[in-house]
C-alpha cells in the first residue's frame, strides 16, 4: 500500500514505553504513548524519544488503556508542541486525569530528592504537573465498537480488551486502492480470570496484528489468588508483622481489595487493618463506581452489591499520614504505588520494613527486568532504596495467578480464535526472551511467522 508504513517507536523487545507509529497518506497516527520504566538506561529513553518535529508534525494520538507505560509521554508531546487529539474510552480518560498530574508529581519529587546529592540524574523531570494537565485538554472521548474516521481512508474503532477499567483493543482501518486493510493492536490483554473486570473481545477478524507478550513465555498459575492472599495475612496475624503489598494504582489495588474483602467475609482471613496508602490508588477506586459496563460485579443504584474494601479499610492521604504508618506496630495491610517500586510511596514503606523478618512483601503484578521489584524477587539480600542500601530479611512473596495480562496460553488461544489468520504478526510489549518464546508457539501451533520488530524499525503494508 503505497503512502502507508508501521513503525515501532517504544514498547519494542522490552515491556514498557508502548508508543507505535502509523504513517498513512501523510496523517501520522500514534498508538499509545507510554512512559519507559525500569532501569536507568531504559528509562533514559523518555528523553530522547521525541523531539518538536515528531510532535509538531503527529495529527492524532489513540490510547489503548490509561496505565503509566502506555499514557504517561502525553504531557510531554504536549511541552514538545503537539496539539492534536487524544482518542481513548471515557474511563481511560477520567484515569488520565488521575494519572498523568500524579506522574508528573513524582518526578518534580524525584527530582527534588535527588538535588541533595551530588550525582544529579536530570536537573528538571520531564514535564510539569501544569503540562499534564493543560495535555488533558486535549483528550477526546469515544465509545467502544464504533468506527471514527480520522481522515479520508483512515479509521478507528475501540473493542474491549479486558486489562483494566476502560482498556481496548485498537482496530486501524485503511482504504486503498483494491479494498480495506484492518489493523489491529492487542494494547495489554486481559486474561478473563480477574475478579472484576470481563474478559477481552475475541473473535475479531485483522490483517495485521501487533500483539503484546508480557508473559509469551510464561503459564501463569491458575491457583485461587486468594489462597496466597490469606496464607500472608494469617502469617503477619501469628508474627504481628506488616503485610506490604506494592500494587499498580489502576487495575490490581482494586482487585486485592475486592478479594480481602471477599476472603473477611466469608471468614477465611481475620478482620486485619487495611491502610491505602496513594492517593491516586484511591481516586481510581472510585471510579470503578462510576463506570460499570467493564465489570463483572453486580451494580445496583450506583453502589457496588460487594464493596470495594474491608470493614477495617482506613484511607491514607496526606504523606504526614503515610510517614505515621511506616512506624505502626502490626498486625496490618499496606497497599502502595507504584507496583513495580519505580517510585512513590512504596519505596518509603520497605526501606522501613524490609529488614524486619516478620514483615512480607507480596508481588501481585509483573515486575519489569532490572527493577527493585525483580531484584527482590530474584532473592537479592540488599537492595538501594533512595541512596541508601537496606537489608532484605522480610520475606518476598508474589501471587502469580493475579495478573492482568494474557499469559502464554491465553494469548495463542485469542489469536486462535481470530475469523481467519492474521497476514502478519508482530509482537510487542515483552522481553526479547518471553517474544521467542510467543513466536515459537504462534509458528508451530497456528502456523503463523511472527515478527520481532526493533526498536525504531519501520514495515510497509501491501496492498
Amino acid at each position: 500500500m503505497e503512502n502507508a508504513r508501521l513503525t515501532f517507536l517504544g514498547a519494542a523487545q522490552t515491556v514498557t514505553g508502548s508508543a507505535t507509529l502509523i504513517e498513512y497518506r501523510g496523517f501520522k497516527l500514534l498508538i499509545d504513548c507510554g512512559m519507559f520504566q525500569g532501569p536507568k538506561t531504559i528509562r533514559n529513553r523518555n528523553w530522547d524519544l521525541y523531539d518538536k518535529e515528531f510532535a509538531t508534525s503527529l495529527d492524532a494520538v489513540v490510547l489503548t488503556h490509561a496505565h503509566v507505560d502506555h499514557s504517561a509521554m502525553i504531557p510531554k508531546l504536549y511541552q514538545l508542541g503537539f496539539r492534536g487529539p487524544v482518542y481513548c474510552t471515557p474511563s481511560t480518560y477520567d484515569l488520565c486525569k488521575i494519572l498523568l498530574p500524579d506522574t508528573a508529581y513524582l518526578q518534580s519529587e524525584d527530582v527534588r530528592r535527588q538535588r541533595s546529592h551530588s550525582k544529579l540524574e536530570r536537573k528538571t523531570p520531564l514535564y510539569t504537573i501544569e503540562e499534564a494537565n493543560e495535555s488533558l485538554r486535549l483528550f477526546q472521548s469515544v465509545e467502544r465498537n464504533q468506527w471514527f474516521e480520522l481522515t479520508s481512508g483512515l479509521s478507528f474503532q475501540l473493542v474491549r480488551s479486558g486489562h483494566i477499567l476502560g482498556s481496548s483493543i485498537v482496530q486501524i482501518s485503511l482504504s486503498y486502492t483494491n479494498g480495506v486493510r484492518l489493523v489491529t493492536f492487542s494494547g495489554d490483554l486481559g486474561n478473563g480470570r480477574q475478579r472484576m473486570i470481563k474478559a477481552p473481545e475475541d473473535g475479531l477478524e485483522t490483517d495485521d496484528l501487533i500483539l503484546e507478550s508480557t508473559y509469551g513465555d510464561r503459564v501463569q498459575s491458575k491457583a485461587p489468588p486468594e489462597d496466597k492472599l490469606a496464607e500472608c495475612v494469617h502469617r503477619i496475624t501469628k508474627t504481628g508483622g506488616a503485610l506490604i503489598i506494592p500494587a499498580f494504582a489502576v487495575g490490581r489495588t482494586q482487585e486485592i481489595l475486592y478479594m480481602l474483602k471477599s476472603l473477611e467475609e466469608q471468614t477465611t482471613i481475620p478482620k486485619v487493618p487495611v491502610y491505602l496508602d496513594s492517593p491516586m490508588a484511591l481516586e481510581a477506586t472510585s471510579l470503578y463506581l462510576q463506570f460499570t459496563e467493564d465489570l463483572k460485579l453486580e451494580v445496583k443504584e450506583g453502589a457496588l452489591i460487594k464493596p470495594l474494601a474491608p470493614s477495617n479499610f482506613q484511607r491514607v492521604q496526606k504523606m504526614e499520614d503515610s510517614v505515621r504508618l511506616m512506624k505502626k506496630k502490626g498486625p496490618l495491610i499496606i497497599i502502595s504505588a507504584a507496583g513495580m517500586l519505580t517510585g512513590g510511596r512504596i519505596l518509603y514503606h520497605l526501606k522501613e520494613r524490609l529488614p524486619e523478618p516478620e514483615n512480607i512483601v507480596l508481588f501481585a503484578g509483573y515486575q519489569a527486568e532490572e527493577t527493585k521489584g525483580r531484584l527482590l524477587q530474584n532473592g537479592l539480600l540488599n537492595i538501594r532504596i533512595h541512596k541508601e542500601n537496606v537489608p532484605v530479611r522480610a520475606r518476598i512473596e508474589t501471587i502469580e495467578s493475579l495478573s492482568a495480562h494474557a499469559d502464554s496460553d491465553e494469548l495463542v488461544d485469542w489469536v486462535r480464535k481470530m475469523k481467519r489468520p492474521p497476514k502478519r504478526i508482530f509482537l510487542n510489549h515483552g522481553e526479547r526472551t518471553a517474544q521467542t518464546a510467543l513466536a515459537y508457539r504462534l509458528m508451530h501451533e497456528l502456523d503463523l511467522k511472527a515478527k520481532i520488530p526493533a526498536p525504531g524499525e519501520s514495515f510497509g503494508f501491501e496492498s
